[in-house]
């Protein structure tokens, strides 16, 4: 599936850079968690560096996931979007996760760049509204 301009400013150009991600383990456990990283790098797909925690966890028992974002001064202000994903893919080494280190070292620090042990890409099977009353997005 392919997003739309609106979805890619969204999730991409979030005023501050986090958003939610909603994981659940083979037993169905749920999870979520505060996600900055989590970016769209085309239309159809979304990657995320993260460290060994029960997000990473969740994803090698169960590749379905949900992403949202959401901001604004009010309520009826607030902009966002729900995204569905499913896990293709986690690498756990080789230059991916070195770049990934050294990204996070220069947009946070050393200690954070320090926990990052996996780089994970998602490909996006839906888009709904943050609010869903039947609109497209």
């Amino acid at each position: 599936m392919q997003v739309s301009d609106r979805v890619w400013k969204l999730v991409n150009f979030r005023k501050v850079n986090t958003g939610f991600l909603a994981t659940a383990g083979r037993d169905g456990g749920c999870d979520i968690a505060c996600i900055s990283s989590l970016q769209l790098s085309d239309s159809e797909t979304m990657t995320m560096l993260t460290g060994n925690n029960r997000t990473l966890g969740n994803l090698k028992e169960n590749p379905n996931a949900a992403f949202i974002t959401a901001g604004g001064d009010t309520v009826e202000a607030t902009e966002g979007c729900r995204v569905y994903l499913e896990m293709t893919s986690i690498v756990e080494e080789g230059p991916v996760i070195e770049k990934g280190r050294q990204m996070i070292e220069q947009t946070v620090n050393a200690e954070a760049a320090g926990m990052i042990t996996a780089f994970v890409t998602f490909k996006v099977t839906e888009v709904r509204p943050l609010i869903d009353m039947g609109q497209e997005i």
